[in-house]
């Protein structure tokens, strides 16, 4: 069934061309949803081994470089993989009326990130990470919005760039196994058997750093992102945000600290003077915008600061924080856009100054969208702030002085969160602005947003099952940068696995 859930959205992109024009959206959809339900039904799968990551398929593919067809799933991979179906299905049938080619590209975007967090070969990942990329630059250059050729250009030259170092690495750590073991083996479970000197796995954790901090992204890594967030359909740029980014702080999980342990100690005060400034810069900036929708691209770059934040603490509850982090910033996020989308079609701008007056001609979009945003601001009750608060508290326990710079931008999130919900729902547009009409938000809409606003209920109120699910993943990272703590201790390697 593993095979099943990376395969149905191919085959749903395949079986696209065949259909008419008309029937693409809802064939589109009627995929994604199966896709959806399998991702479900694997939830028993990824505690066959009490949770351990294994080896559910495996096809040897190039048998001279030992690369394997190989997918594998446990807790950290099952969850994320849901996020992604979820917020798949209700993307893919956002906005009607698109062209067959739209929703065919938006299948194997789909499974080209279900490909990355169920690879089980360190090739394999590499071809997915790649693989994302052309689906996605195709996206936003045949559909975004005016400048959607700079953007998608700039969108390629950035994931292409740093995916070459990436190579480098994935290849010497290949050759690492043919040394060691005789043979060449790209295998997760087996690459971490390898014993490599500190200055390798130095130079390693770099290359796979930088090319994961760009996708994230990053600051000083992210000049990517304004523009492709704003020139994207919406659906396409909550892919970008709440899936995609996810990808890369993934690869730090099961990558970078479980394969150079070392390295992501006498690393990790620096990734965490990136996410610092990532969470400061990307609420500052936030507070500054006049464009609604890059009010919530920079609001990511600095909720996502904070899950790679809760990452270079290197303890148990930090990396806890961070995993419950990405996949509540992957909901709200994923609403945030697409409710804002709504906004901007039916009013006809982004620009927060020429807005106004939602709360009277669409009330149930308003109601949507404050949910949406007392979520991304950290209302207790509301999943964001589960996340917020993990992550915090496990940063206090190795870097108390990091956790209070953090708290600065949640309390900027409340100001510039509600600035933007004020502009868009209370007052009166300006004379001679457009939207007068009645911006309501459609029926099929509600219904599609319906699970995303019903989860931030729900693992607000009750969020251990992510906890749980990612609880023995989280505990072998941290029990691998333990041991490497004893050998290359560091200031953070007295609490590592608090």
């Amino acid at each position: 069934m593993l095979e099943l859930l990376f395969f149905l959205p191919v085959a749903g992109a395949l079986l696209l061309l065949l259909l008419p024009e008309k029937a693409a959206r809802g064939g589109a959809f009627a995929v994604a949803v199966v896709t959806l339900v399998v991702s479900l039904l694997l939830i028993p799968s990824a505690f066959a081994h009490s949770g351990a990551y294994g080896t559910v398929s495996s096809v040897t593919w190039v048998p001279a470089w030992g690369v394997h067809w190989a997918l594998g799933l446990d807790g950290l991979s099952l969850v994320l993989s849901i996020l992604t179906a979820l917020v798949s299905a209700v993307a893919i049938a956002w906005t009607p009326a698109r062209q067959r080619t739209y929703y065919v590209l938006f299948l194997l975007l789909e499974a080209f990130s279900l490909g990355t967090f169920l690879a089980a070969d360190l090739f394999m990942f590499y071809v997915f990470w790649e693989a994302m990329i052309i689906p996605a630059y195709l996206l936003i250059a045949g559909y975004g919005g005016a400048r959607r050729a700079r953007a998608a250009l700039k969108f390629l030259i950035y994931s292409l760039a740093p995916s070459l170092l990436m190579l480098v690495a994935v290849v010497t750590l290949g050759y690492e196994a043919f040394l060691q073991f005789g043979s060449w083996n790209f295998s997760l479970p087996v690459l971490r058997h390898l014993v490599l000197p500190t200055s390798v796995q130095m130079w390693l954790f770099a290359a796979f750093a930088v090319a994961f901090l760009v996708k994230i992204p990053a600051f000083p890594f992210h000049s990517w992102m304004p523009e492709a967030y704003a020139e994207s359909p919406a659906p396409v740029t909550a892919m970008l945000s709440a899936v995609l980014s996810k990808t890369a702080l993934y690869g730090f999980l099961r990558i970078a600290l479980p394969l150079m342990p070392v390295a992501a100690h006498r690393f990790a005060p620096v990734l965490g003077v990136l996410a610092l400034v990532s969470i400061l810069y990307g609420a500052l900036v936030a507070l500054t915008q006049r464009d609604g929708k890059l009010v919530i691209g920079y609001s990511s770059l600095s909720h996502l600061g904070l899950v790679l934040l809760g990452i270079a603490a290197l303890s148990y509850t930090g990396l806890e924080g961070a995993v419950l982090q990405m996949v509540n910033h992957g909901i709200y996020a994923a609403a945030l856009f697409l409710l804002f989308g709504v906004v901007e079609e039916r009013l006809g701008t982004r620009d927060l100054q020429a807005m106004g007056g939602l709360e009277a001609r669409g009330p149930i979009l308003a109601g949507l969208f404050l949910i949406a945003v007392l979520t991304a601001l950290g209302l207790p009750g509301l999943q964001g702030f589960a996340g917020e608060i993990t992550v915090l508290t496990g940063v206090y326990l190795v870097q108390p002085v990091w956790a209070w710079i953090a708290v600065i931008a949640v309390i900027l999130a409340a100001a510039y969160f509600i600035r933007l919900f004020q502009k868009v729902v209370h007052g009166t547009p300006p004379a001679g602005s457009e939207g007068g009409g009645r911006p309501e938000i459609s029926g099929v809409q509600i219904a599609l947003v319906a699970p995303l606003i019903l989860l931030m209920f729900v693992l607000g109120l009750y969020p251990n099952p992510v906890p749980r699910a990612v609880s023995h993943p989280l505990r072998s990272v941290t029990q691998s940068v333990r041991v490497a703590a004893t050998s290359a201790p560091t200031a953070m390697s007295e609490v590592a696995g608090k």
